[in-house]
């Protein structure tokens, strides 16, 4: 197949997720063209998802395709915005027509659970690794920044951490599995989860409405909270048996290195029923992990030194 012949083949593929009724001008033009709404801000991040560093070298297109729009979606959600539309950068060694399609369904399955539109994109040969960009709305003024916590804030996380480190050792004698399969394993299985991370849409109303300041954590939880924090003359006490981990999971390594997509975010202790009100309604879990200080103190409880919070993951 040609560049065209597949760029139309993944359109064919995407379905209702490449059409919007504001998508005036939608993939297969030079540039897409979406009429915009009033009193909104626009919120736009973009990720590049790399073939055996993100994504375990050689995985099935749709696995790849559902983790990169998973991945991008959750920085427009902790903005506490509501994720729009999709551009989508494709590069590829060879035209593998099956694993293109495949990748094409797990794009739409995502963006279906996201509720979010791919407005285009593009497809080159080269090394495998696929750039996206997301596109948000959110309320003028009202987006959400991860360096605002308030001194006596609650500290809040979303889901479960840990799955990363528990499902990266175990990889290699991995037999892989096909998106619907995987879609039913995420709340047992490590890899399951690792690969196909949490679309928090559902929640994001209410991290608008209540968080202070968020984050989604892929850098470590230590790091994360850092980034709560930084800029600012305040601390923040975590109790680490409050904090959400899969079985087996070890507090160390989810404080280094995690990339869950999971919401860290801070809201003021007088928020707390109605956080707890917003999780259950959204079906989101979420715990209380600590407290924001006013004072510069990094503490956890029970007393452990964490010598990667400051650094977390780093590609280089």
């Amino acid at each position: 197949m040609n560049e065209v012949e597949l760029i139309n083949l993944i359109l064919d593929r995407l379905g209702t997720a490449g059409r919007d009724a504001r998508l005036k001008i939608g993939p297969g033009d030079d540039a897409a063209v979406v009429e915009w709404e009033p009193e909104q801000d626009v919120v736009v991040s973009t990720d590049v998802c790399v073939d055996g560093v993100h994504v375990p070298k050689d995985c099935p297109g749709d696995l790849v395709g559902y983790r990169t729009v998973a991945m991008s979606v959750s920085d427009i959600v902790a903005m506490g915005a509501v994720p729009r539309y999709l551009t989508i950068a494709l590069t590829i060694e060879q035209p593998d027509v099956d694993w293109i399609a495949a990748f094409a369904d797990g794009v739409r399955d995502a963006c279906v659970e996201a509720d979010t539109t791919v407005i285009g994109g593009n497809i080159a040969k080269g090394v495998k690794q696929i750039s996206a960009t997301a596109i948000g709305t959110v309320r003028r003024g009202q987006a959400i920044h991860r360096h605002t916590a308030k001194p006596e804030d609650d500290i809040w996380v979303t889901g479960r951490l840990g799955a990363t480190q528990l499902a990266l050792p175990v990889m290699t004698a991995w037999i892989p599995q096909g998106l619907s399969e995987l879609r039913q394993l995420t709340s047992t299985d490590v890899i399951a989860r690792y690969l196909l991370p949490p679309i928090r849409t559902p929640f994001v109303e209410c991290l608008r409405q209540y968080a202070s300041a968020c984050t989604d954590i892929t850098d470590g939880l230590a790091f994360e909270l850092e980034q709560l924090i930084s800029g600012s003359p305040h601390g923040y006490r975590v109790e680490t048996d409050e904090i959400p981990l899969w079985s087996s999971a070890v507090l160390d390594d989810v404080l280094a290195n995690d990339d869950s997509y999971e919401m860290l975010f801070t809201s003021s202790k007088e928020n707390r029923e109605a956080v707890l009100h917003y999780g259950k309604n959204s079906h989101t879990p979420i715990s209380r992990i600590g407290t924001v200080l006013p004072t510069a103190d990094r503490e956890f409880v029970p007393a452990r030194e964490v010598q990667s919070r400051i650094t977390g993951f780093s590609h280089f």
